[in-house]
C-alpha cells in the first residue's frame, strides 16, 4: 500500500504520523513524506542577468540574498521531512520510507504528487501553523480531500496511540457504490484483535422515492448484514445500527458514543468543472466536524 503524508513539522502534521499507528496499514506499506513550501529560487548565476542589472551592485546583492534565503528554506524543509521520516522508521522499521520537498501551492502539490506516485491513500492534518509557511490550513486539507483521486485520511490528535491496541471504527454506509469500497478497505487492513466496527445507516422520513421508513430500515439491515459477513470474516467484531434522521448528525453522534478512533465514509458526489470530484454534503460535514480522524474512501484512478 502506498501512502503519501503531507508533513511540515507542525503540531497538526505530527498528528499525521501518529495516525499511522492506528490506521491498520499493512506490513508492506510504502511511505512518501512530502514537505511543501513557498520557495522561489532566482537565477543561480548572476552573470546570466541582463547587463544593466548585472552592473548594479544593489540588484546583484539583493539577488544573492534571495538565493541564500531560498537555499536556507530548502535546507529547513529537507530537515523537517527527514525528521518525519526518522519518526516513521522508528515506529515501523520494516516500512519503506522516502521523502520529497516541493515548492508551490501545498494542496495542488500534494494532489499532483499523489497522482504521479499512484498513491492509495493521502494523510493530511486538519489545520496548521507552520514554521516553514502556513500551508496546511484547514482550507488546504479540505481541497486535498475534495480533489484527490485516491482515498484521503484527515488526521486529528489522539489520546491513545498504541499501535497494537484494538480500534473502534464507525463506517457510514447507505447501500451506494461507496459501501463496497469502504467495507473492502476496512477488511483488508491489519487491525489488532478485538477491533470493533460499527456499521451506521440513516433512513429519511421524507424519502424522495416515497419509500416508507419501515421499508428503508429493512433494506438497510439487509445490506448491513452483507457487510457484517465480510468484516467478520476478517476477524473484526461488528455492530450495526439503523436510525431515522439526518445522516451527518447520526454518524457524528455514534462516533462520539463509541469514542471512535476513525470514521470511514464514501465520497459520494458529482463531477464538476474540470472533472473535479466534489465531496458529498454528508462526507464534507463529517470531515469538518468529526471529533476523530476521518477517512474518505474512493477508488484511486490509475
Amino acid at each position: 500500500m502506498k501512502v503519501l503524508i503531507g508533513y511540515d513539522g507542525s503540531e497538526s502534521s505530527m498528528a499525521t504520523l501518529e495516525e499511522l499507528k492506528r490506521a491498520g496499514l499493512p506490513a508492506e506499506t510504502k511511505i512518501l513524506i512530502v514537505t511543501v513550501g513557498d520557495v522561489w529560487m532566482p537565477a543561480t548565476d548572476i552573470s546570466n542577468l541582463p547587463s544593466a542589472v548585472h552592473t548594479s551592485r544593489r540588484v546583484a546583492s539583493t539577488v544573492a540574498q534571495m538565493q541564500n534565503q531560498a537555499e536556507q528554506k530548502l535546507t529547513e524543509m529537507k530537515e523537517i521531512s527527514g525528521a518525519g521520516a526518522a519518526q516513521v522508521k522508528s515506529d515501523f522499521p520494516d516500512w519503506q520510507v522516502e521523502t520529497e520537498t516541493m515548492s508551490g501551492d501545498a494542496a495542488l502539490a500534494i494532489i499532483r504528487k499523489a497522482d504521479e506516485w499512484q498513491a492509495d491513500l493521502i494523510i493530511v492534518g486538519s489545520q496548521n501553523r507552520s514554521t516553514v509557511g502556513r500551508f496546511f490550513l484547514g482550507s488546504v486539507s479540505r481541497k486535498v480531500v475534495e480533489e484527490a483521486k485516491c482515498s484521503v485520511r484527515v488526521a486529528r490528535g489522539a489520546i491513545e496511540t498504541d499501535k497494537n491496541a484494538p480500534r473502534r471504527i464507525v463506517a457510514g454506509i447507505d447501500n451506494s457504490e461507496s459501501d463496497d469500497l469502504i467495507i473492502k478497505e476496512i477488511a483488508r487492513r491489519e487491525w489488532a484483535r478485538e477491533t470493533v466496527v460499527m456499521l451506521v445507516s440513516a433512513t429519511d422520513t421524507f424519502n424522495e422515492n416515497s419509500v416508507q421508513p419501515f421499508q428503508q430500515i429493512i433494506g438497510a439491515q439487509e445490506f448491513q448484514k452483507e457487510a457484517r459477513e465480510i468484516l467478520a470474516a476478517s476477524g473484526l467484531k461488528v455492530l450495526m445500527t439503523v436510525k431515522e434522521g439526518d445522516a451527518k448528525t447520526i454518524l457524528l453522534n455514534e462516533a462520539e458514543v463509541l469514542s471512535a478512533d476513525c470514521i470511514f465514509v464514501g465520497s459520494r458526489g458529482i463531477k464538476g468543472i474540470l472533472n473535479r470530484i466534489l465531496l458529498g454534503s454528508v462526507s464534507s460535514a463529517i470531515v469538518t466536524n468529526a471529533p476523530c480522524p476521518v477517512e474518505v474512501v474512493r477508488s484511486a484512478a490509475r
